[in-house]
């Protein structure tokens, strides 16, 4: 009996432990800036999609070649606050990365960084 109520604490302790541990895992963080320097002229799609997975988002342009959008978002601090983060953060910052392909080979990449006031 005595060792069932020494051992209920510790359990507790180690639950809380984990639950504090597991809360601290984020997504993983993209590095575009490194990707698109990877992105050489010439490469193919599947090349493309095995180092960077698949496109955040595609389309056809108007001299019908493809083009694939990989982005994040970055916010403040302030803006991952639940309820309030809207109010106290009015700016974020989009990083993208552009990949034109025509046939199925890279022809260009471009990497920017803008800032957009929400």
């Amino acid at each position: 009996m005595k060792i069932r109520q020494n051992i209920l604490p510790s359990f507790f302790l180690i639950g809380i432990l984990i639950l504090f541990l597991a809360s601290c895992a984020g997504t993983p963080k993209k590095y575009l800036a490194i990707d698109a320097s990877l992105v050489k002229q010439g490469q193919s799609k599947t090349e493309i999609s095995e180092f960077l997975g698949p496109p955040d988002a595609t389309r056809i342009n108007q001299t019908n070649q493809e083009e694939w959008y990989y982005y994040d978002v970055h916010r403040h601090f302030w803006q991952r606050i639940p309820f309030l983060g809207r109010h106290l953060g009015k700016e974020e910052e989009v990083e993208c990365l552009q990949i034109v392909l025509e046939s199925g080979q890279v022809v260009k990449a471009v990497y920017y960084v803008q800032c957009i006031q929400s």
